[in-house]
């Protein structure tokens, strides 16, 4: 190796540093913000929607008990026969209840599906998440021991043997990551 290295500034390297966190810490957000949205539809859908329908079957059949009841009323009167009014008022109250029976049903199957969605979503950032945990912490404590190898690398060349540059970073163990992955 003929050639020599010619570092003789690490401040683009200790720049570098809080663009890595601020990376970090964006990637955490963009993979729990989707399953904490999701989490929320979930929890209105079980909560707010499943007992909005359940509700509106109670209603609803209270409606069309009253609308049989008018129609029964006709029926068993003196008329001769019920008023037209009242039977399509009876069918308009008893499609109302299937519409709330089958809308709640919906919900019940959005929700399961939901539920798959989140779980499968869960699995699928699982890789991505222990990057952003683990790996980025790795790559820190890595560029904290490459800062100070080459910021005791320009001492050297300059001459110098003073105390380390204090970049206002902890590089105190930045190699254990390291040692540790070789000695394994």
């Amino acid at each position: 190796m003929c050639a020599k290295a010619r570092v003789t500034n690490t401040q683009a390297l200790v720049e570098f540093r809080p663009a890595i966190i601020k990376f970090k810490e964006d990637v955490e957000r963009a993979l729990t913000s989707p399953g904490s949205d999701a989490m929320r539809v979930l929890s209105w859908l079980q909560g707010d929607r499943l007992s909005h329908w359940k509700r509106e079957i109670r209603v609803r059949s209270e409606a069309a008990v009253v609308a049989k009841s008018t129609l029964t009323q006709q029926v068993s009167s003196s008329q001769p026969r019920p008023s037209v009014d009242a039977r399509k008022e009876y069918e308009k109250a008893k499609r109302r209840v299937r519409e709330a029976e089958e809308k709640l049903e919906q919900t019940r199957r959005a929700i399961n599906k939901l539920r798959k969605e989140i779980d499968y979503y869960r699995g699928a950032i699982q890789p991505m998440a222990s990057v952003a945990r683990a790996d980025m912490q790795t790559a820190m404590g890595r560029l904290d021991g490459h800062i100070r190898a080459l910021d005791e690398y320009t001492r050297v060349q300059q001459g110098e043997r003073s105390a380390p540059v204090d970049h206002g970073v902890d590089v105190s163990d930045a190699h254990a990551d390291e040692r540790a992955e070789d000695e394994s």
